[in-house]
C-alpha cells in the first residue's frame, strides 16, 4: 500500500530539446527525495538546461534510463553523466546492445557535425536489473518492444497514474523518422502497444510532442499509412508535397525530407 501511494504522487515533468535538437522530450520522474531521468537530449546546451532543471528539483537523481539508440535521446548523456556522477546509466539488455552497434558511428559522425554542441564522449548504458525501477519506494514497470521506429524500444510505466513513458513509438504532431524502412513492423508495435496499455494507460508520454491519450496510437498509425500510400502513388516530390499537405502544422519538418523520404527515394537526397 505504501508503494502505491509513492507511485500516485510521483511527478512527471518533461523537457523539451530545441529545434535543432529535433524537439525531442525527455521525462523527469519525481518523488519526494529521489527521481529518475527518462532520456537525455543530444545537443549539449539543451542536455545543460535539463541538468540545470534537475538541480533545482533538490531530488536526488537515481538513475537515467535510455529508451532507444537514436542519438536525440541518448547522445547528450555525457553532460548529465557529469553532473550527476551517482546516476546510474541504465537500458534493457536489447537496447544497450543496439547503442553498443551503432553508438560508435553515431557519435564519431555527430561530433564533428555538431562542433560545440556535440557529445565529449560515449556513454553506453548498463543493462538494467530485473524489469523495474524504483522511485522511494514505488516500483515503475519497464516493457521494451522490438522493431518500431528503432531496432528496440523500451517504456516505462507507472501504474499508479495509468501513464506511460513511450519514447517513438507514438509521436504527437510531429513528422515520423522513418529512415530505418520500419513502417510495416512499427504498424505491427503499434498494435501491441494498443494491446499492452487497455485498461492499463490514460496518458501516453510521447519522444516528440505533447502528452496525449490513446489516440496517439490511431493518430502514428495514420500517418506510416499515408506515407506508405504516398510511395507507392508517386516520387519523391510527390511524397514531400502529399505529406506535407496532410500534416501542414507538424514538426520536426527535417524527419520527412532530409531522412524518411531520401531512404525510400535514395537518389532524391539532397548533397
Amino acid at each position: 500500500m505504501k508503494g502505491q501511494s509513492a507511485v500516485a504522487s510521483l511527478d512527471i515533468q518533461r523537457f523539451v530539446a530545441s529545434e535543432a535538437g529535433a524537439w525531442s522530450n525527455a521525462y523527469f520522474v519525481s518523488g519526494v527525495s529521489e527521481a529518475i531521468l527518462f532520456d537525455a537530449p543530444m545537443l549539449r546546451s539543451d542536455a545543460g538546461r535539463l541538468a540545470d532543471m534537475i538541480d533545482r528539483s533538490g531530488k536526488r537523481l537515481k538513475a537515467v534510463f535510455i529508451s532507444h539508440a537514436h542519438p536525440d535521446h541518448f547522445l547528450g548523456s555525457d553532460l548529465i553523466a557529469d553532473r550527476f556522477p551517482a546516476a546510474r546509466f541504465v537500458s534493457t539488455a536489447n537496447v544497450v546492445a543496439d547503442i553498443q552497434t551503432d553508438g560508435p558511428w553515431m557519435f564519431s559522425m555527430l561530433q564533428g557535425r555538431l562542433g560545440a554542441e556535440g557529445p565529449r564522449r560515449l556513454v553506453t548504458p548498463k543493462i538494467v536489473d530485473g524489469d523495474t525501477l524504483e522511485i522511494d519506494a514505488a516500483a515503475l514497470d519497464i516493457a521494451e518492444f522490438g522493431e518500431g521506429e528503432a531496432k528496440h524500444i523500451a517504456t516505462i510505466r507507472i501504474p499508479g497514474q495509468k501513464a506511460l513513458l513511450c519514447a517513438d513509438l507514438v509521436y504527437h504532431g510531429t513528422h515520423l523518422y522513418l529512415q530505418e524502412r520500419h513502417i510495416e513492423s512499427w504498424c505491427s508495435r503499434l498494435d501491441e502497444l494498443e494491446a499492452f496499455s487497455k485498461d492499463r494507460v490514460v496518458t501516453f508520454y510521447p519522444g516528440h510532442g505533447d502528452p496525449a491519450g490513446p489516440e496517439l496510437i490511431a493518430q502514428t498509425r495514420a500517418y506510416l499509412q499515408a506515407f506508405a500510400a504516398a510511395i507507392r502513388e508517386g516520387d519523391a516530390k510527390f511524397v514531400e508535397q502529399r505529406m506535407l499537405s496532410l500534416y501542414l502544422n507538424h514538426h520536426a519538418r527535417q524527419f520527412l525530407t532530409a531522412f524518411s523520404i531520401p531512404a525510400y527515394f535514395p537518389a532524391a537526397a539532397r548533397p
